[in-house]
């Protein structure tokens, strides 16, 4: 086993008591990458001890102090682009060409946004609230962070959540994705050849194993989670029971409401290519289109020969735009919907698997559903495009409103009137107009409903990892 894929504890590559148990596979092609072993309840209960012990030195860094040091990390990761790359590609399924270009640089960009976090965090004016005392304010780090991953955006996410929580001078516990934990790993020891020991440590293992055990230590002051709805609400009762704070962001199923004075073409150009990319396996993704009567057949033309024209193949092949999907499981999962859809359903392109060793889906296209379909009311996370028409805007927003998720949406239309009610009355934390899935590190996700509750990225994300303290001096 490669040491860069043991777990780094204390700045240390530690071998897990486990051994070589657990095997981690290229999903374009089914095949091994490396083996790598599950962290037991001790392992990690050694990685938060030493994030513990880690924690006053770290914590009482000026803000410039801590600045200084995780701006060296984006350096670091740009140095070592082509070995992180070619470890996402590989393990994430992602098309090279889209992580290289588009998400690689994003996660630098996050890297230096987050870092200066720290020095800009906000709080009450101080003042004397109160007769013979003065009031003020002080926003300090919480402790000990437990960090869970999920395996669509593994070093993207990690960043999401390392740097901004150690830059408000936390430490850190990461667990990644079982599926998807090569990237991480390979960062979190990149960065522990600048950071001081213990103060970023990540272990290896599943939901319940590693993950139970890191949301049930009661050292961990707060847990920030991403992944499925089942997950999330495990990890917060866990953290509930410890009455610790927690942050999650979790499923969703982004309406895309067009109306007919939309620019159609532009609209279906950029909904596939939103629905489609990391192979729908986006809780953004554009995936439940919803469209005016009147405008249906043309949209619908214009998705299909956008699904058509996608190259389909081997995420580590320059010239594929669709990759795999990440696991068996998940391949069978979408594949069990399309199989149970209702007989109302049409499936214009694609629905099936080629013939292939990795885990493919053909781009697919329905129309004919109804609202309670399953299709609809869940989060397909495949690339799976569904289609709905409405007859007015009380129609569309009670369709777009009309599951427990509310993450994302975006309103398409040439009256600015008609859009700026649909993104007040939309229910999702972030909502687009004339746009789908723009996204970038400053932007904040706030989930609404199953989506989740808590914010990442930009400030206000970086604000999750610290408690307010109000100190009150005696002017006697």
């Amino acid at each position: 086993m490669p040491t860069r894929f043991q777990n780094i504890v204390n700045g240390r590559p530690t071998p897990a008591r486990a051994s070589g148990d657990r095997a981690v596979l290229n999903p374009s092609t089914g095949e091994t990458i490396v083996e790598v072993a599950d962290s037991s309840p001790a392992d990690v209960a050694d990685a938060v001890a030493a994030a513990d012990a880690a924690f006053p030195g770290w914590s009482r860094l000026t803000p410039a102090g801590r600045h200084k040091v995780l701006t060296r990390l984006a350096d670091a990761l740009e140095d070592n682009a082509a070995d992180v790359v070619d470890l996402e590609v590989a393990n994430a399924g992602k098309p090279v060409s889209a992580f290289r270009d588009e998400e690689f640089p994003d996660c630098v960009d996050g890297i230096r946004l987050s870092a200066a976090a720290g020095r800009s965090l906000t709080a009450n004016a101080s003042g004397e609230y109160l007769d013979g005392v003065t009031s003020s304010f002080r926003r300090e780090p919480i402790g000990v962070v437990g960090a869970i991953t999920p395996w669509n955006y593994p070093l993207l996410q990690a960043i999401a959540k390392i740097v901004p929580a150690l830059a408000v001078g936390n430490t850190m516990v990461i667990k990644p994705s079982e599926l998807t934990p090569l990237s991480t790993v390979r960062f979190v020891e990149i960065a522990n050849e600048i950071l001081p020991p213990g103060v970023l440590n990540v272990v290896m293992g599943d939901g319940p194993g590693a993950g139970a055990a890191l949301t049930a230590d009661p050292r961990v002051g707060v847990v920030s989670f991403t992944g499925s709805v089942a997950g999330g609400r495990a990890v917060a009762v866990a953290a509930a029971q410890g009455l610790r704070k927690s942050v999650m962001e979790l499923g969703g199923n982004a309406p895309a409401v067009v109306f007919a004075d939309a620019d159609i073409p532009r609209a279906a150009r950029l909904l596939a290519a939103s629905a489609l990319f990391n192979t729908g396996q986006e809780c953004m993704a554009s995936s439940r289109i919803l469209v005016e009567e009147s405008a249906h057949d043309e949209l619908v033309a214009g998705l299909k020969a956008e699904l058509e024209n996608v190259r389909l193949g081997d995420a580590r092949d320059e010239a594929t735009t669709l990759g795999p999907m990440i696991s068996q499981k998940q391949l069978d999962r979408a594949l069990g919907l399309l199989d149970r859809r209702s007989g109302t359903a049409e499936v214009l392109t694609g629905g099936k698997r080629p013939e292939s060793d990795g885990f493919f889906l053909e781009p697919t296209l329905i129309t004919g559903l109804r609202q309670d379909d399953e299709l609809v009311q869940t989060e397909v996370f495949a690339p799976v495009v569904t289609v709905q028409p409405f007859r007015g805007e009380e129609q569309a927003l009670a369709m777009a409103n009309g599951t427990p998720y509310g993450l994302s949406a975006s309103v398409w239309s040439s009256d600015t009137g008609r859009t700026a009610r649909f993104a007040r009355d939309l229910r999702a934390g972030m909502v687009w107009v004339n746009e789908h899935l723009l996204f970038g590190p400053d932007c904040a996700v706030n989930g609404f409903g199953e989506s989740g509750f808590g914010i990442e990225n930009g400030l206000m994300g970086a604000t999750e990892f610290t408690r307010l303290k109000h100190v009150l001096t005696s002017h006697h």
